[in-house]
């Protein structure tokens, strides 16, 4: 194994180790309480967080095993949706969080923060260019598009959240704002998932280009 290869593991682990860490502690921990939180799956920041992890330890056996990145056409929606966790809490959802304490405080910076840039890291140091396809990020939407279907099913057949909201995120509550407003949120939600995706797919392009 190359020395590249080798520090693409050590990388990806520590990913893999930090990230799960954040993920177990927001099932099981709530502001310094022990106490398992089953809301915590239903929120895309823990989804994208876990399709990470899930993703990383298994292109690290791949790498171990065939020394080169697991479905890496894939591996660009699990950056895309990583980058969207990072960029909805950062612009429309921090301004509005409530004050953390420490280790509840570490945690939210790990899933929004540390793991998605270490993600978008990993791919521009480590992995090979211009490898995605014109289509790749229409593709890449049934991931945001299968979520939205998911919270909407759960919605109708599901508890509600401690907040007596059944929706996990505001701009997709119908109860509260109507279908029409909320199917214009999705509408543009999905839209900016695909400018994100194009974005990261003419940067591979570039990328490429510059021999980087």
């Amino acid at each position: 194994m190359n020395k590249n290869n080798s520090i693409s593991i050590i990388y990806k682990l520590i990913i893999i180790i930090i990230g799960s860490f954040a993920v177990f502690h927001g099932f099981f921990y709530d502001n310094g309480n022990f106490k398992f939180n089953i809301e915590t799956l239903y929120y895309f920041t823990y989804q994208s967080n876990m399709l990470v992890i899930i993703y990383f330890f298994l292109d690290t056996i791949n790498i171990i095993k065939k020394k080169e990145t697991l479905y890496p056409r894939f591996k660009g929606a699990v950056t895309m949706s990583i980058t969207v966790t990072f960029l909805v809490y950062h612009f429309l959802l921090s301004p509005t969080s409530e004050e953390l304490k420490r280790l509840d405080y570490i945690r939210n910076l790990i899933v929004h923060y540390i793991v998605p840039i270490m993600t978008i890291l990993d791919y521009i140091i480590f992995d090979a260019k211009g490898i995605y396809k014109i289509m790749d990020p229409l593709l890449w939407l049934l991931i945001p598009i299968l979520y939205f279907a998911f919270i909407l099913i759960r919605a109708k057949t599901g508890n509600p959240f401690s907040d007596g909201s059944y929706y996990p995120y505001f701009f997709v509550d119908i109860d509260k704002y109507g279908l029409k407003i909320v199917m214009r949120n999705v509408f543009f939600i999905t839209l900016f998932f695909a400018v994100l995706g194009y974005i990261e797919y003419f940067a591979d392009k570039l990328l490429k280009n510059k021999k980087l």
